[in-house]
């Protein structure tokens, strides 16, 4: 996704908050916030050792979003030669993951958000904290049908066709709907809180989210003080 005017990202979230209520919470939840992508990399450190661009650690489902040609972060953010938090002076460093190991939840947030670059959402409602996309940005898995053998064999293999574009045909019906990609409840979360990170005067707002098991996902989010306070105990 480019990066949108201010009045675009203003309709685009428009549009968000009031499809996820049809399409995505369950009944009896309700929305706290929407965060729109945007053009950026994660960056992360785990068991010590930094990667930006982050790349995937855990087994996701591929998405069909393609890879993006975007400036890459600077040579000294990009080769960790960094200290403490001058990463997120990069503004193009949107989140940035910190665990002990690939297991933990804030690396496996942070693998969905890097296998849809430019596509993912982040949402929070009264019960979960998710990665939501557009389904149709989610691929179908890999693997081929057996060809049929004779003219039975033939007869079902046409069957099986016209199944599959009718299916096909509802699939891209629902291909906008949005879907969760990757979740958490808020039983796995910890605490979220504002976060003013880096060297630059002002300071960069981010969200940073502390999940139970240790590990910690922090998001460039303007509106990260606000946006602490309405998860339950926020701060």
């Amino acid at each position: 996704m480019a990066d949108l005017s201010a009045l675009d990202q203003q309709l685009l979230r428009e549009k968000w908050e009031a499809n996820l209520p049809e399409e995505w919470l369950a009944e009896g939840e309700s929305l706290s916030w929407v965060l729109l992508p945007e053009q950026g990399y994660i960056g992360s450190t785990v068991g010590g050792a930094h990667c930006l661009p982050h790349e995937p650690l855990s087994g996701v489902a591929s998405s069909t979003v393609d890879r993006p040609e975007w400036p890459l972060p600077s040579e000294v953010v990009g080769s960790g030669a960094f200290l403490d938090d001058e990463w997120a002076d990069d503004p193009s460093v949107l989140q940035w993951v910190f665990a002990g190991n690939a297991e933990q939840d804030a690396v496996r947030f942070g693998d969905h958000v890097a296998e849809m670059p430019g596509s993912a959402f982040v949402v929070l409602s009264s019960s979960r904290l998710a990665v939501v996309v557009e389904q149709g940005k989610i691929a179908e898995p890999a693997g081929a049908e057996p060809e049929g053998k004779g003219w039975l064999g033939k007869a079902r293999s046409a069957a099986a066709q016209v199944q599959k574009a009718a299916e096909g045909i509802t699939a891209r019906k629902d291909a906008k709907a949005a879907v969760s990609y990757h979740e958490v409840p808020l039983s796995r979360i910890a605490s979220m809180s504002w976060a003013p990170l880096g060297r630059s005067i002002p300071r960069s707002p981010f969200l940073r989210v502390d999940f139970a098991d240790g590990s910690c996902l922090f998001i460039r989010d303007r509106a990260a003080e606000a946006n602490a306070h309405k998860f339950p105990g926020g701060r």
